[in-house]
């Protein structure tokens, strides 16, 4: 969700930058030439942009030019087709028939590399205005975002991250099997000593040992769930916001259990120390508050920030569009 939500928020941008590649790349005249003018116009485009998987270029009528032009991720097989289909009915045609610039499609699932990519198409037309062919381009989604993004360098490191969380996690769970195996062996000698009724140490002990051995197990889940199997925009506050309060509320579930049973020991053996207990149960109210206020206060700081940003992309395309009107009037008035 985290690609999708940057997708949106960055789809402007991204179809500004898509579109300024493919623009001006083909020419009526390279049309005219055919396939062999269309190759090699567009081969060392997709030889010079690696997240280029597939390129290929439709007429007016929206049937393609040619075979596809693959990159280096592309299938290798798909070079040798395309040539004369029909994509008339295609988004992407339809809405580039009639834009003036590039338009640029949602991601979707790509038959070329099995992965997340988006198309970018872009018209070609006289100087008349009229529609003369479509160049068309499919774009590796999570290498174009990165790029954008500059986070290509973070994300050649992630292997490594992910290798090490991983060794956390196992490391966190041998502890919590280990706990547990001294758990039960405490609930044995609770039930081999049941005529002992009023010696509750091992009670106890196997309930603390046993919700240690919960606490870690979860906490070590949560770490391998996070940081191992799920894809994190570490630049988006949702996600660290995210991660934080599964970690605290870990905590506060061993924290209150263990204050539970800390009353229910003293109030039986020692109820001279119920204060102790008291005050920790207090402070998982207070860990409880201070989270509380912690999400909220961060809801409300990502969403000040996404209307600010939002704020700022609409000033500039009203500066944008008061500039062209301002050309247009200039153009007119030019006698």
């Amino acid at each position: 969700m985290n690609r999708l939500e940057s997708f949106h928020e960055n789809r402007t941008d991204l179809q500004c930058f898509l579109g300024s590649i493919l623009e001006g790349v083909l020419s009526c005249d390279t049309l005219k030439g055919g396939p062999e003018a269309i190759r090699g116009a567009l081969k060392p485009l997709v030889d010079s942009f690696p997240f280029l998987d597939l390129c290929y270029v439709l007429d007016a009528d929206g049937r393609q030019i040619g075979p596809n032009i693959t990159g280096p991720r592309g299938n290798p097989a798909l070079a040798r087709e395309g040539d004369g289909e029909d994509r008339s009915r295609r988004p992407y045609y339809l809405q580039a028939r009639n834009a003036p610039g590039s338009v640029m499609t949602p991601p979707y699932f790509s038959t070329a590399t099995s992965s997340l990519c988006v198309t970018v198409a872009t018209p070609v037309r006289d100087r008349d205005g009229l529609l003369r062919g479509v160049v068309v381009a499919d774009i590796d989604f999570e290498q174009i975002v990165a790029l954008l993004e500059d986070d290509s360098r973070r994300r050649a490191m992630e292997p490594f991250f992910k290798a090490i969380y991983a060794s956390f996690s196992l490391g966190l769970l041998v502890v919590s099997l280990g706990l547990a195996i001294q758990a039960f062996h405490s609930l044995a000698q609770v039930f081999r000593h049941l005529t002992r009724i009023a010696d509750t140490t091992p009670s106890f002990q196997a309930t603390i040992l046993l919700t240690l051995a919960l606490a870690i197990f979860d906490l070590s889940k949560t770490i391998f769930e996070e940081e191992v199997l799920l894809r994190k925009d570490v630049k988006r506050h949702s996600a660290t916001r995210r991660t934080l309060t599964r970690f605290i509320a870990s905590i506060l579930i061993a924290i209150s259990i263990e204050a539970l049973m800390l009353v229910f020991k003293f109030a039986i053996q020692d109820p001279s120390h119920l204060n102790e207990a008291g005050w920790l149960v207090f402070s998982v109210v207070g860990l409880l508050v201070g989270l509380g206020v912690y999400v909220y206060l961060g809801a409300r700081a990502e969403m000040l920030l996404i209307a600010g940003k939002s704020r700022e992309k609409r000033h500039l395309a009203s500066e944008a569009g008061a500039q062209a009107m301002g050309m247009g009037a200039r153009e007119r008035l030019r006698p």
